[in-house]
């Protein structure tokens, strides 16, 4: 028996154990693990789906183990085969053959498009694979159900790049079939759906004045919609609205669908072609317009963007604030966002100290929370002052210049020392600031901060930005960074092969004191970190708190036991740090 068929009877006998893995271990250069991963896939994953549906969150425990210990898609042609053979099997199968139950977009096709498979190139061609699954869709409305509607709950989260030319094909051949009723049901539940944001406490700081930070996490099913909309233009189906005197035409599907109110008012004229409306006449066209307009279709806010002439400016945000208005009113969740956020993008120009409390409650009276809080955060940060300070008592006042001196700044690894290599006493920037408030602020921070450090960096509070990119480092840089306790590294592709621990590893080998190693990333909701954790560790957490519990216990495992392979020892006293995943506009604030 060959050294490939006693891996397959381990496997088949003790599954992913440590047997298998001592024998992989010893026979490495003699297997072709690109076989077992490809027997093992067919054999488990596209074997009885009751038995293996409820293992992983992406693919088997088999194919997870075979994963891990060295076994990659390699032959292109093989793969994309087997991309094709998977998705027919489950996507075109039975609803219960999915591992998320009714849930499209399998992650068992995630889990081959990300090795490297591709739609472009299975061997039946992209358009007979399209056609195959129009077909089994139109099989039934159910059919049509989940991969309509419910496959929205796959697209919450980013997908791989690779779904998308095959389902904006899909798209346009099914929608085609689909009639009018249920194409405005599709516009109307995405249009319902609001993009994802975040306004961070430390604001960046321009021209003498502190703007709160945002970000947004752009929806993945623009293409759904998209398609739609292009579907409903070619049924002809208009309706006249009248605004002061004036006339606009409109697709009345696509205000149905985009609008709960204009759905109201044409469904109670059916019998006329017409109907009139209170308003700016401006405002109502852009409404109509956003109305039957692709969401990410940018042109449409570029006479809404501000200028160099204040009073332009000003004129603008009105006109803003009336279509803020106008979204309230007709109940166009996507267009009511849209236009907060286009607000906030330029709220460098639009909010000011003059106006920012006037804009704070119109965004209450219209319950746009997003700008309110936008406000607020510029209000807080530029036109409050707490003049009740020397009154505290001395306690409270030391733990208050003991708290500003213990921010941490973000010092880069390969930095330290400067061009020339030369390191020099400092005292950083924030610190210089609060020593020269007063006497007590001067006393209390010299004593508690200490004296001037080499490069102003002090490793009890600061953080150490390495990239392993840059490794390896100079022998100066690599001892400088002995004493560091804080570091943030870019978070390593959560995939579930070998290579994350690899990098994790140099980090910790280069600071073997670190406490904490934050793991940068995009982070705008707690499904972003749901989501790592289900790629990084091939598991479904159900919380926030456990998803955070099992990436740092499956990042240890990981690294113990590739020190185990390597067979090497922490340093003495050393522990592994805790793995925290942290927003990179979040630990971009510490820049100094």
């Amino acid at each position: 028996m060959d050294v490939q068929d006693q891996l397959r009877v381990l496997l088949l006998d003790h599954g992913p154990s440590p047997e298998a893995a001592s024998f992989i271990a010893q026979e490495r250069d003699r297997l072709d693990l690109r076989s077992i991963l490809e027997e093992t896939f067919r054999r488990v994953d596209l074997g009885r789906r009751d038995l293996v549906c409820h293992q992983g969150a992406y693919v088997s425990l088999d194919v997870e183990f075979v994963d891990k210990n060295g076994g990659v898609f390699s032959r292109r042609n093989l793969l994309n085969k087997l991309l094709e053979d998977t998705y027919r099997y489950i996507e075109l199968g039975p609803l219960e053959f999915k591992r998320r139950a009714g849930a499209c977009l399998s992650p068992e096709v995630e889990f081959l498009l990300r090795q490297g498979a591709s739609f472009r190139e299975v061997p039946c061609g992209l358009s007979r694979l399209v056609k195959a699954t129009t077909e089994y869709l139109q099989q039934s409305d159910q059919n049509k159900a989940d991969f309509l509607f419910q496959h929205q709950q796959a697209t919450r989260n980013r997908i791989h790049p690779g779904w998308y030319i095959f389902l904006s094909d899909v798209y346009e051949y099914l929608l085609k079939s689909v009639n009018s009723e249920t194409l405005c049901h599709i516009v109307g539940f995405i249009s319902r759906q609001r993009k994802e944001f975040k306004i961070y406490t430390t604001p960046f700081k321009t021209n003498g004045m502190c703007w709160p930070l945002v970000t947004f996490k752009d929806k993945d099913d623009n293409w759904l919609i998209n398609a739609s909309i292009a579907e409903f233009r070619g049924r002809s189906d208009k309706v006249t609205i009248q605004v002061q005197g004036r006339e606009i035409k409109a697709l009345r599907p696509l205000l149905q669908a985009r609008s709960s109110c204009f759905n109201k008012l044409i469904n109670g004229k059916l019998e006329k072609r017409s109907l009139e409306i209170d308003g700016l006449y401006k405002t109502i066209q852009f409404v109509v317009l956003y109305a039957q307009s692709e969401p990410n279709d940018d042109s449409l806010w570029l006479e809404s963007e501000p200028c160099d002439s204040r009073h332009t400016t000003e004129k603008t945000l009105n006109e803003l604030i009336n279509i803020l208005h106008a979204a309230s009113t007709f109940e166009m969740a996507d267009l009511f966002g849209a236009v907060e956020q286009h607000i906030v993008l330029h709220g460098k120009s639009f909010i000011y100290a003059k106006n920012a409390q006037e804009i704070k409650d119109i965004a209450r009276e219209v319950n746009a929370v997003f700008l309110e809080r936008y406000c607020d955060a510029f209000i807080a940060t530029n036109l409050r002052t707490f003049t009740l300070f020397p009154s505290l008592p001395p306690e409270l006042r030391m733990k208050i210049w003991r708290q500003m001196a213990s921010q941490p700044q973000l010092a880069l690894a390969h930095r330290l020392g400067g061009d020339s290599g030369i390191r020099n006493l400092e005292t950083p920037s924030h610190i210089a600031r609060i020593l020269k408030v007063c006497r007590e602020s001067n006393a209390e921070i010299q004593q508690f901060w200490g004296r001037p450090s080499l490069d102003g960096i002090n490793f009890k509070f600061d953080i150490i930005w390495l990239d392993t990119h840059f490794f390896p480092l100079s022998m100066d840089i690599e001892s400088s960074l002995q004493g560091a306790r804080y570091c943030v590294t870019p978070a390593p592709y959560p995939s579930i092969g070998s290579e994350w621990e690899e990098e994790v590893d140099k980090i910790i080998k280069c600071c073997p004191h670190v406490k904490v190693l934050y793991l940068e990333t995009k982070i705008v909701s707690d499904n972003d970190e749901i989501e790592y954790c289900r790629k990084f560790i091939n598991r479904e957490p159900t919380t926030l708190v456990e998803a955070r519990r099992w990436i740092e216990e499956s990042a240890h495992q990981r690294i113990r036991e590739l020190r185990e392979e390597l067979r090497e020892e922490l340093p003495d006293g050393s522990t592994l740090p805790r793995i925290m995943l942290i927003d990179k506009n979040e630990i971009s604030r510490y820049t100094t």
